[in-house]
């Protein structure tokens, strides 16, 4: 029998420590000390266990559902246990190849209500998807939160997460609004690698990506949520409704979550991303401000030479402005620099990465006339990423052939011996 056991949830003041037992060939999937931990920059210690016994099962949920295993708490939330079901379908119709098995017994399923006093929350980075929902729903003047869940076994000082903070307190004095600073070991305390060796092949995806994050940082919100009694927990989409991916925050998952009163919603997932970078662009020429987009999440800047940095430089150029207004210290010549990027990059671009860089590149086409760099401009609504993808792909595996067959040997070795153990 495969089980995991919330053993003891201690609680002080701003923090919960949460301390389980597994039972079973799971253990594997686990660091050794099997703790998880959540600290709040306010007071939490007052409300129900059965409310904060929520991120503890959403971040074990999903393994416990493809590994066939059991959750067992003493108490949880009548609206987010009744709510797991769905959520455990929702990811059955996104992941056929796997079964969602498992189960969750509680001893005491506890009915928590309330009658909201804040219109809404919003999980919030700084980025674009992120801005494009503020603006979206700014007139609720929501709660933003802000996470960083990449801690070990305590809170310790990080460069990137001083930095997030000061860019998202800035945000919110500007915007006369309140924050709500979450830190955790959700991204560490599971060994993410151990599950992609055993189940990336059949889900298609990885454990972090597609499984996990979605319901980690959602649910790390839910204990601020309902001290502060939110109707709802506004989440930004990182995909649209006219490109099926497999994701761990989607519409399917995300708008099924439940939890006393409050619910979640995925914003924006009916608006593409150049959409998205039209309305923050739009929003701020208005403002006559300038916006500092945090793109590079594990940075303390904007890296300017990152996938994601670089797309969404371009995304701000197809809208005729200028980077350098939008937090991005871009090179004199970026004409020179996108070409280099994609001659090094092209060939690990997934068909998502091909369908938002094309994206840009439509709306680039369109808007030609209005491009302040017009030498990018004249090669790059001819690039063809699936062709050059292709030739990148070719070539690299030509001139690596050997080093690709001995890391593929080494790998394989790895895994033999960390089964054998």
């Amino acid at each position: 029998m495969r089980s995991i056991v919330l053993d003891k949830m201690n609680i002080n003041k701003n923090k919960i420590d949460y301390y389980f037992s597994i039972e079973g060939k799971i253990q594997k999937y686990f660091n050794k000390k099997n703790y998880l931990f959540f600290e709040y920059n306010h007071n939490i210690s007052s409300l129900p266990k059965s409310i904060l016994a929520i991120p503890f099962v959403a971040n074990i949920a999903p393994l416990a559902w493809i590994t066939d295993s059991t959750i067992k708490v003493n108490e949880l939330d009548k609206s987010f246990y009744d709510c797991l079901s769905k959520i455990k379908k929702a990811y059955q119709n996104m992941y056929p190849n796997v079964s969602f098995k498992g189960k969750i017994i509680v001893e005491n399923i506890v009915c928590n209500s309330y009658i909201p006093q804040y219109e809404a929350a919003q999980l919030f980075s700084g980025g674009l998807d992120a801005l494009a929902t503020y603006i979206r729903i700014k007139e609720k003047n929501p709660l933003l939160i802000t996470e960083y869940g990449w801690h070990k076994e305590k809170t310790e000082e990080n460069a990137v997460w001083e930095k997030d903070k000061t860019n998202v307190v800035g945000f919110a004095i500007r915007n006369e609004l309140e924050n709500i600073l979450i830190h955790s070991n959700y991204g560490t305390f599971i060994k993410a690698q151990r599950i992609d060796s055993d189940f990336q092949r059949k889900l298609g995806d990885s454990w972090w990506h597609g499984l996990h994050h979605g319901l980690a940082i959602i649910t790390a919100a839910i204990p601020t949520a309902f001290k502060f009694k939110v109707e709802c927990i506004y989440i930004a989409s990182s995909y649209f409704e006219g490109y099926k991916a497999k994701c761990a925050s989607d519409p399917t998952v995300d708008n099924n979550i439940r939890f006393a009163s409050g619910k979640v919603f995925h914003d924006g997932y009916e608006i593409n991303r150049q959409d998205k970078v039209k309305i923050v662009v739009d929003y701020y020429s208005k403002m006559k401000e300038l916006a500092n987009l945090r793109v590079c999440f594990r940075k303390e800047e904007n890296c300017c030479n990152c996938e994601k940095c670089v797309r969404t430089i371009l995304g701000i150029v197809a809208e005729g402005k200028n980077p350098s207004n939008f937090g991005f210290n871009i090179p004199e010549d970026l004409s020179i620099h996108v070409q280099s990027f994609l001659e090094e990059n092209v060939k690990y671009f997934t068909p998502a990465r091909v369908m938002q860089w094309n994206l840009a590149k439509s709306r680039m086409e369109e808007n030609q006339h209005n491009i302040l760099y017009q030498d990018l401009l004249r090669w790059f609504l001819h690039y063809n990423f699936v062709k050059e993808r292709k030739k990148s792909l070719l070539k690299y595996r030509v001139t690596k052939f050997l080093p690709i067959v001995k890391r593929r040997i080494s790998i394989g070795i790895k895994k033999m011996i960390a089964e054998n153990r």
